[in-house]
């Protein structure tokens, strides 16, 4: 686990995030808007529809992963989505009630992962 750096997103995980069935991540709008939008897309949210490829460095295991950020207009949310079940909760063995945190890694163009307490 990771110390107590700077994190700039800190989540503790809900039931819904750790459900093998809806395989997302639910951010919070102004995080999503704030810390994730402007490293990804320079301002361009047209991607968001699609979803957004982003690269992610799991600092606990040093490992690289790959996940997609979008927004699901339907239900008015942004996510991490496609592969979070399998690479973040299986993986890392995550539950509800477990704290992540997120932040942008500018010089390697990535985001940086934590279980910060479990």
């Amino acid at each position: 686990m990771a110390d107590e750096q700077r994190w700039d997103i800190k989540k503790v995980l809900e039931t819904s995030d750790t459900c093998s069935h809806l395989s997302r991540l639910l951010l919070d709008k102004d995080w999503a808007e704030k810390f994730v939008i402007p490293v990804l897309l320079d301002g361009a949210a047209a991607a968001l529809q699609e979803g957004v490829q982003v690269q992610v460095w799991d600092i606990d295991t040093k490992s690289p992963l790959s996940i997609v950020f979008m927004y699901r207009h339907s239900a008015k949310m942004y996510v991490f989505t496609k592969t979070w079940t399998k690479e973040f909760v299986n993986r890392r063995e995550l539950k509800k009630g477990d704290q992540i945190g997120l932040r942008w890694d500018q010089n390697n163009q990535r985001f940086d992962f934590s279980v910060l307490k479990n």
